[in-house]
């Protein structure tokens, strides 16, 4: 007889956001469902969900109801981006109190976006179930990262996010049973926060399905170069505008007819006005960009790091188009500098990677081969499959 498994997913921080976590969120269902019925609860203000219909799924919504906040309660909460520390909504809590009276369930899954709450709650009604968190990736580094260059107040708020991040990280993992994150270094973070409860901290990599990726040669390549990360926060749209001004005129001299596209979910409206300043610009807002990113020759992914960058460097890597990045978006993939993927730490380094791609296109045909390789190997969702039933 197969188990039951409750599985907790929000996507309540916004669209362009959420994107990696939704993509990951869907393929934990998709190996789960080979053991467990899942009842998935969604905390949620829309469901888009690409789950394929399947008897193994039942999917129950909840829509986040407005809470009020005092002015420096809401600043605290933008500034932390943290669910973690808010109370469970009380649908929610509902809901839950009556999926776990009238299921018995062995396991129960919780995505790092879910009120933190919601965890003892879980503990109550549910003693004897194994509680799985996806932690995906640290809160408090992204806290810290923010108060970088800083100063006065800002760092202060900034600092003070961080010490609050690592303890409602601490207290995560005392409560969890079994805690998933992204990376390598992450497991080692969340591990030194509490060695008591080190052996709950795994890893499993961000992953895609290939099936969800199917290439197709196209019938060349343009000499363009495709920008593709979260382009709707302050921090995604300095980084776009700064490789407008200062990557993207050194490209532009060596190869007069490149052009440039913009790929996002959410595109900012000084990264949209672009494309009116210039007609080698292409901005596609809301749209796949499996076929843009087919079409180009390089694929920039964020440079800095709070942009989002892992998924999308995976999907380009799926489409065979080979990748620049930033040191910081790469950190946790298993790459070789060179080989699968291209690294840069300043703007020159940006503008030499893609004027080699664009005006050696061997050159790029070997790294994206290389990096097809690698992902079939290490991040395809077959080759992390065993490991996530295994753990479970």
């Amino acid at each position: 007889m197969r188990e039951k498994l409750l599985y907790l997913s929000a996507r309540n921080r916004g669209l362009e956001e959420d994107v990696e976590e939704e993509a990951r969120t869907e393929g934990m269902i998709r190996i789960l469902m080979e053991r467990f019925d899942i009842d998935l609860l969604e905390f949620c203000s829309s469901r888009n969900t690409q789950l394929r219909p399947d008897p193994a799924l039942r999917i129950h919504a909840v829509t986040p109801a407005p809470r009020p906040h005092t002015i420096l309660r809401n600043s605290l909460n933008k500034l932390r981006g943290s669910t973690f520390h808010t109370e469970t909504d009380k649908d929610l809590q509902a809901e839950i109190r009556r999926l776990c009276g009238s299921n018995q369930y062995s396991h129960v899954f919780i995505t790092r976006g879910l009120p933190g709450s919601s965890i003892d709650l879980l503990s109550s009604l549910l003693p004897d179930a194994v509680i799985i968190t996806d932690a995906l990736r640290l809160e408090s580094r992204q806290a810290e990262g923010k108060a970088a260059g800083k100063r006065g107040l800002s760092r202060r708020y900034h600092m003070l996010n961080a010490a609050l991040s690592r303890r409602d990280e601490r207290r995560l993992l005392n409560k969890t049973g079994l805690l998933l994150t992204a990376s390598e270094w992450e497991a080692l973070s969340f591990k030194a926060l509490s060695f008591a409860d080190a052996g709950k901290v795994h890893v499993v990599p961000q992953f895609i399905d290939m099936d969800d990726y199917v290439y197709s040669e196209p019938p060349v390549k343009e000499d363009a170069v495709l920008l593709h990360w979260n382009m709707h926060t302050s921090q995604g749209r300095d980084t776009a505008l700064t490789f407008y001004k200062k990557v993207y005129p050194l490209i532009k001299d060596k190869v007069p007819h490149c052009k440039c596209y913009i790929v996002g979910r959410e595109i900012h409206p000084e990264v949209s006005a672009l494309a009116k300043l210039d007609s080698s610009v292409i901005v596609i807002e809301g749209g796949d960009a499996s076929d843009y990113i087919r079409r180009s020759k390089a694929v920039v992914a964020s440079l800095r790091e709070g942009c989002g960058g892992q998924l999308r460097i995976l999907e380009a890597w799926a489409l065979r188009t080979p990748v620049v990045t930033g040191v910081k978006s790469a950190e946790g993939l298993t790459c070789e500098p060179g080989r699968n993927i291209l690294l840069a730490g300043t703007t020159g380094e940006t503008a030499g990677h893609v004027l080699r791609l664009l005006q050696t296109p061997e050159l790029g045909a070997i790294i994206a081969d290389q990096a097809y390789r690698t992902l079939q190997k290490h991040y395809e969702a077959g080759s992390v499959k065993a490991k996530v039933l295994s753990l479970v």
